[in-house]
């Protein structure tokens, strides 16, 4: 082997010489993977560039290289895309947020020595650790790493981060020589069935950029909402990821690489997969369903459906099911692929701390009790270091004070309000709807980066699943979600500000509550407004509108009296340590017994 010389780049070239000798270079890697081409590190680049500084290492045969442009001679030998932290110490794959699987590219015969290459580079810049994320335990790149590190004074440690689930065709068990024999059979027909009673359930695949563009929105839209649905924050609610999975598409399809498939029933698509089709592999990378529909288990009919049609294509070999342990992939893989986490530090404490923090962490997944004991007490913490960061050392003594006082004495005034009219003029803009999912994963896409709102999202998203409250969103002019409300039977409702559940003062009061404006849509007088038509609408059914306000949240106060509600009474909550007082009673209709208020200590 020729002598290599290393060039570093702070870019993605858009050089199609590159692209083409790159992709070349992807296949004479052990298991090429779509992953590795010069089209994923260029979308990633695109949409991640504010925040990844890319670190380009490209190794050429010394003999060969023209230094004016990028191997026009067929002299590339290696590609490592990693890069960088805003302070440069930092390194990682380039695409390990966004792959799969993560490598350095050459042929096997040059790992070694260019592995060695990019670690010489990385010491050079003065690079103290890196995390090389999703690298593939089969890939020669393990050892020549391992050797690497050793030569340029990088402590190693890699662990297993993933077994990804991997269906291998030609394995699947068949009946009379056809359609593969795939688990849960009657319950996969009678669900498909279910779905199909006004038109049959059909696969469409979607390759071309002008084919995709038009559907990708409701994909992204169904994404983000399963999540909600789910209690947790789709990846595809930041604009960034959307903005990637958009490039992406862009690049793949050209090469016809691209597949986002819909499972659809007449026009309607229940199920999504955006995914590819590389070499012999069709990934399954990001699936998604419709949750109205998830007691059909679309997403696990659609997967059944794709492995069906797959293994009709002779060019196929393997579905690969990628990263994530759920029980579903577990279901229909015959073989899994691990990945490691290699970890590279340049200081012997940060290394052997790693590999404790391993070790303890994997000690507390042996027992699900204490995991979440955990992870909650680690969410603490984090809030609190949150909390330290945004104030300075005078707020944050104040802050720690505060808590301190309330821990142990602490009252709390909770005015309550009837709603006495006049309806609203309503000449605001926008209208108020009724809350479904649909606009709340319209909600997270808008306000991705306020973390109060995604957190009242995911808390809005389990009422709507659970069915027993109503929820309301007003939209602006633009369709852009402004604030939200909620109303209940006020009879037993607990009532957070005074740990306690309180009784209506008449049958037919209905309560409203936990309503929120974004950070960003305040200012506008969308709360007055919007509980004033909440309040109309009520009224209009029937009913009696009440709604409350802690004494301090002036804005509150200020926003429930302009929009006509009057103050009838308040309950005062007493706590001194673990014991409480609600003191006040609630005015007793003619036609109701007297109340009362729980209050549980």
């Amino acid at each position: 082997m020729g002598k290599l010389r290393l060039v570093l780049l702070r870019e993605i070239p858009e050089d199609e010489t590159l692209r083409r000798q790159w992709n070349a270079l992807v296949d004479r890697v052990e298991q090429p993977q779509v992953f590795y081409t010069h089209e994923w590190a260029l979308a990633v680049y695109r949409a991640y560039h504010a925040t990844l500084h890319p670190l380009l290492f490209l190794a050429y045969d010394e003999q060969a290289y023209d230094e004016q442009a990028y191997d026009k001679h067929g002299a590339l030998r290696g590609v490592a895309a990693l890069a960088t932290d805003a302070s440069g110490k930092e390194a990682s794959f380039l695409c390990a947020t966004t792959g799969d699987y993560c490598d350095v590219l050459s042929s096997v015969e040059d790992r070694a020595a260019f592995v060695d290459e990019v670690f010489g580079g990385i010491e050079k810049l003065g690079i103290a650790s890196a995390a090389l994320a999703n690298l593939p335990a089969d890939s020669a790149t393990v050892s020549a790493m391992r050797r690497a590190a050793a030569n340029h004074h990088f402590h190693c440690f890699a662990r297993t981060a993933y077994e990804c689930c991997q269906v291998l065709l030609g394995s699947l068990e068949r009946r009379g020589g056809e359609k593969p024999v795939l688990p849960r059979k009657k319950m996969l027909r009678r669900f498909v069935n279910a779905m199909g009673r006004e038109a049959p359930v059909r696969l469409e695949h979607a390759r071309s950029w002008s084919d995709v563009q038009p559907i990708f929105p409701e994909f992204a839209r169904a994404h983000v909402a399963r999540f909600l649905a789910t209690g947790r924050v789709s990846n595809l609610a930041r604009s960034e990821r959307r903005v990637f999975l958009e490039e992406l598409a862009r690049l793949l399809s050209s090469s016809g690489w691209l597949v986002l498939t819909r499972m659809m029933t007449g026009t309607k698509a229940v199920a999504w997969n955006y995914g590819f089709q590389f070499h012999d592999t069709w990934f399954w990378y990001q699936p998604t369903f419709d949750s109205d529909l998830e007691k059909y288990s679309p997403g696990f009919c659609l997967l059944a459906k794709l492995i069906e049609e797959a293994s009709e294509n002779t060019a196929l070999q393997v579905i690969d099911l990628g990263l994530g342990a759920e029980d579903y992939k577990e279901r229909f893989a015959n073989r899994t692929r691990k990945t490691l986490h290699v970890t590279l530090q340049t200081s012997a404490v940060r290394h052997f701390g790693a590999i404790a923090r391993f070790r303890v962490a994997t000690l507390v997944r042996t027992s699900p009790e204490l995991e979440s004991k955990v992870r909650s007490v680690a969410e603490r913490l984090r809030r609190v270091g949150k909390r330290i960061r945004e104030r300075n050392s005078a707020g944050t003594l104040v802050w720690f004070a505060a808590r301190l006082r309330d821990s142990l004495w602490s009252e709390t005034e909770v005015f309550f309000y009837e709603w006495d009219g006049p309806a609203p003029s309503d000449t605001g803009e926008g209208e108020l709807r009724l809350l479904d999912l649909n606009q709340l994963a319209a909600a997270a896409e808008q306000y991705a980066e306020d973390e109060l709102t995604l957190a009242y999202l995911v808390r809005s998203a389990q009422r709507l699943r659970a069915g027993k409250e109503k929820g309301f969103v007003l939209m602006n002019s633009m369709g852009t979600p402004v604030h939200f409300a909620w109303i209940t039977a006020f009879n037993g409702f607990f009532l957070a500000e005074l740990n306690a559940t309180v009784e209506a003062p008449c049958p037919e009061a209905v309560l409203l509550f936990d309503c929120w404006t974004p950070v960003a849509a305040r200012g506008h007088g969308h709360y007055g407004r919007s509980i004033g038509i909440i309040a109309n609408q009520v009224r209009s059914a029937g009913k009696q509108p009440w709604i409350f306000s802690a004494a301090t949240n002036t804005a509150s106060v200020r926003g429930i009296e302009k929009a006509g509600f009057e103050r009838r009474y308040s309950l005062v909550r007493q706590k001194v340590f673990n014991l409480q007082r609600i003191k006040g009673q609630p005015p007793v209709s003619q036609d109701a017994p007297p109340a009362e208020v729980s209050a549980p200590v």
